[in-house]
């Protein structure tokens, strides 16, 4: 039987970690009888989307991100629809879609063990108007944050922490928005507005500890403003996944939204901000990507 093709895709600055060692033990672990592997570094943002779709082109089996949740969604933006799977060696900071799918974080000798022994399954993925993202999208204090967070000369939990508060008492303000969630209008002064395709933000934090990657929904998070002095019930709140304890929280579950325009909004897709003055649609893809996870992962 012939050897798979599969191809390292290695972001040389995501997360706190350097990867220097990482084509080393892919050398040394992967399963010489399964794969023939070639290893390419991204040198700009969006470059790990072009290296994945040539790769499809090129007849590649597997394609594997090696970094953060921005490296994945970009090496899944060039996957979605084909036949290739995705691998994940996961050494961001954050490592949101790794945590829900269990995946070994910043070890790349046991993610190289899922890659040889793995199963591969199927996941949704978010389809809108601005690309595509894998696990979180919306607007809001989180979107502010990781404006703040990309800027900051370090990585990891702290820096995160530092860029977070700093938005929350020096700079972020709540905005008004109209937003089309499935058949329900709403119109609030916005604090968080999250789409979940998975169950994690980063760094294990999340809202819906059941959020599925494959069952063709949404569940969303809407958190109208508050008096700052709630800040702490309801950051305890939604740590613990219990937004039903937190008034000014709205979920949903949806296939489809629409976010009316704003000229001053910001966005995230898996953690990567972006400006967008438009009207923003997010549709769920059904089935959109391949991906090798850990045999044992049953719900996902």
């Amino acid at each position: 039987m012939s050897r798979q093709r599969i191809l390292f895709i290695i972001n040389p600055i995501s997360g706190v970690f350097k990867k220097e060692g990482i084509p080393e033990k892919i050398a040394k672990y992967l399963d010489y009888v399964k794969y023939d592997f070639t290893i390419q570094y991204t040198q700009y943002a969006g470059h790990a989307t072009e290296l994945a779709a040539a790769a499809v082109q090129d007849g590649y089996s597997v394609v594997v991100a090696v970094g953060g949740d921005g490296s994945i969604n970009e090496v899944a933006r060039g996957l979605r629809g084909s036949d290739a799977a995705l691998g994940v060696i996961p050494y961001g900071s954050g490592n949101g879609m790794a945590g829900h799918l269990k995946m070994p974080v910043r070890n790349a000798k046991k993610a190289l063990e899922v890659l040889n022994s793995g199963k591969i399954v199927k996941l949704d993925m978010i389809r809108t108007n601005a690309g595509h993202f894998v696990s979180t999208g919306g607007f809001g204090f989180d979107a502010h944050a990781a404006r703040r967070f990309k800027s900051q000369v370090m990585r990891g939990f702290f820096s995160y922490f530092l860029a977070s508060a700093r938005e929350v008492f020096y700079h972020y303000k709540p905005s008004y928005a109209k937003i089309q969630i499935d058949d329900i209008e709403v119109e609030r002064e916005t604090y968080i507005f999250t789409a979940f395709n998975s169950s994690q933000f980063g760094y294990k934090l999340g809202v819906f500890p059941a959020t599925s990657m494959h069952d063709g929904i949404m569940d969303v998070i809407l958190v109208r403003s508050f008096p700052l002095k709630r800040l702490l019930k309801i950051f305890l709140a939604m740590l613990f996944k219990r937004p039903d304890l937190v008034p000014e929280a709205e979920s949903f579950r949806a296939k489809k939204i629409k976010i009316y325009g704003s000229p001053k909004r910001v966005y995230h897709f898996d953690g990567d901000h972006f400006l967008w003055h438009d009207d923003l649609e997010m549709e769920v893809e059904p089935n959109a990507l391949n991906i090798i996870v850990p045999q044992e992962l049953d719900a996902y």
